[in-house]
């Protein structure tokens, strides 16, 4: 997230500010598809239920005031999230006249709720690893970072050390050096959102 992300919900309340919501689904757009994908759609039909957020998004934002007892902006966006999945499923089965039992089951069941917290609490938390990972990739060169990506998968360091004839000291160096990055980027991410809570206020 960039330093102008305080300002950012602001200037979405103005809906004809196109680069402000251009630096919205740029900063977004995974995090709502990778969260519409473990709900169970398509590729296809995420894109569909991202369109119709934004759409709301764009209906709902002008008039908009956080709420800090209903959470945080996060809380706010996936609230619009599954608001947005909700009403694409029920068009769905308006549009088909069918719905499988299994699923109906499911959509009523209480549990259906936490199940999707939790999906979203995990896109998150990988969300802000992705953008977090994508400054990495420009600040480090791409051997280290694919050494530290595949630390990260599980790799041995003394089999990487042994494949990038490096040290075994060499790589941990490294880990440490870029897992301290990440953690530095991600509370300058953290610190960013809270600043988009306090500008809605």
């Amino acid at each position: 997230m960039k330093s102008t992300s305080t300002s950012l919900l602001l200037r979405l309340r103005n809906p004809t500010d196109q680069d402000a919501w251009r630096e919205f689904e740029r900063d977004y757009r995974e995090l709502l598809l990778r969260y519409f994908s473990r709900r169970g759609l398509r590729a296809s039909d995420a894109e569909d239920v991202l369109q119709g957020l934004l759409l709301d998004l764009a209906r709902h934002l002008p008039n908009f005031t956080l709420d800090r007892e209903r959470g945080r902006f996060r809380d706010y966006l996936f609230r619009c999230a599954s608001n947005a999945l909700a009403r694409w499923r029920e068009r769905e089965r308006r549009d088909e006249q069918r719905l499988d039992s299994a699923l109906a089951s499911r959509l009523s069941d209480e549990g259906l709720e936490a199940e999707a917290a939790q999906a979203w609490e995990r896109e998150w938390v990988d969300h802000h690893y992705r953008l977090a990972l994508r400054s990495v990739r420009r600040d480090f060169d791409a051997r280290s970072v694919e050494i530290f990506e595949r630390c990260v998968a599980g790799a041995a360091v003394e089999q990487l050390a042994r494949e990038y004839s490096v040290s075994h000291d060499a790589i941990y160096k490294l880990r440490q050096r870029i897992r301290a990055r990440m953690q530095e980027l991600i509370e300058q991410q953290i610190r960013a959102e809270d600043a988009l809570d306090d500008s809605i206020e």
